[in-house]
């Protein structure tokens, strides 16, 4: 095993992640936020560039990956990210507990989306932000991010990548493997851009628009308040949600495919057409299962749109209460949840 390449690369991130803390130390200065927050997010870089510093001093001679190695990257990174991720968390006390950070942070780079918290609103706007910040940078994986701007002149780095990527088939969709972790990126970061404007356009505060957006593209459910996305009371935010979070659970190699004008491939593909087809039957199923719990058939349709659009993409974005739901509308949400799980 490669230890001394291992040692550099996680070193490698762990600087990235001190550059990343950048951004909610920037939306602590905007909002004028306490000196203990400043102190929480300073501290934490400090950490990081240390630690991160002394691991890559010496450049190893074999900078080789190998299947093996990769695995334990992907698998330490995900840890060493959360770990230091909560720390901000801990030392302003609005976390107390490193274990309770530690879910919390972990759960947003998984794009989880589950909490620890009752209530969000002892977060500052700062840590709110990094909270769901993480769902941005995982939500095409931390290790796909950390490639497209890392140094992979050898394109040495495969293995950590198809360690990263979810399912059965990696697959390039240029030579060279950096390439692609830029173009997946960039498309991605995109289509985040694209919402943030979006969503400020249908009525959302800019900050919520944000927030949101980064939950819809890492499809992992943060929000601002408590009760979700019911609490702007908009059925166009609603739906704009619903169609988000079902645009960012189709695969990116896909939007790859109609930057080149291959829209045959696109649509061709078989993944997508499946991936369609159980959203709108299960829709159409629900809203006629629920026609009697809402005032006609749009506010039935607007409402198990967003269930299901959430559910098969395992977002998690809250809108009201389905336990008064038929036993057959949930059991559909429940056969949901097993095909986005195992997407």
């Amino acid at each position: 095993m490669n230890k001394s390449m291992i040692r550099y690369l996680l070193s490698k991130l762990l600087l990235i992640e001190a550059v990343l803390l950048l951004v909610p130390v920037s939306v602590a200065t905007y909002y004028q936020e306490s000196s203990q927050v400043f102190t929480a997010l300073f501290t934490t870089i400090g950490i990081l560039i240390l630690l991160g510093s002394l691991g890559i001093l010496r450049k190893p001679k074999n900078q080789r990956i190998y299947t093996k190695e990769g695995v334990l990257i992907v698998a330490l990174c995900w840890i060493l990210w959360s770990f230091f991720g909560a720390l901000p968390f801990v030392f302003s006390g609005q976390i107390p507990s490193v274990i309770d950070a530690f879910f919390e942070i972990s759960s947003g780079f998984t794009t989880t989306g589950a909490t620890i918290l009752t209530d969000v609103s002892v977060l500052s706007r700062s840590l709110l932000f990094w909270r769901s910040f993480t769902h941005l940078i995982g939500g095409m994986g931390v290790l796909v991010f950390a490639l497209a701007i890392m140094d992979n002149a050898k394109n040495s780095h495969l293995e950590v990548m198809k360690a990263e990527v979810p399912g059965p088939v990696f697959g390039k969709v240029v030579s060279k493997l950096k390439n692609t972790a830029q173009i997946l990126y960039l498309l991605y970061l995109g289509l985040f851009s694209l919402f943030v404007v979006i969503y400020y356009l249908a009525g959302m505060p800019l900050f919520d628009s944000f927030v949101i957006a980064m939950g819809t593209a890492g499809t992992g459910g943060f929000t601002v308040y408590n009760d979700g996305i019911a609490h702007y009371g908009s059925p166009l935010i609603t739906y704009l949600v619903s169609i988000g979070v079902l645009v960012f659970g189709v695969n990116f190699n896909l939007y790859y495919y109609l930057m080149l004008r291959r829209v045959k491939a696109f649509f061709g593909d078989e993944e997508l057409r499946t991936y369609v087809f159980i959203v709108l039957v299960s829709t159409g199923l629900i809203t006629l299962n629920t026609l009697h719990l809402y005032q006609g058939v749009s506010q039935s349709f607007e409402m198990a749109l967003f269930q299901v659009s959430n559910i098969i993409t395992t977002t998690g974005f809250g809108y009201g209460d389905i336990t008064n739901w038929p036993l057959f509308s949930q059991f559909i949400l429940l056969f949901l949840m097993g095909i986005g799980g195992s997407a």
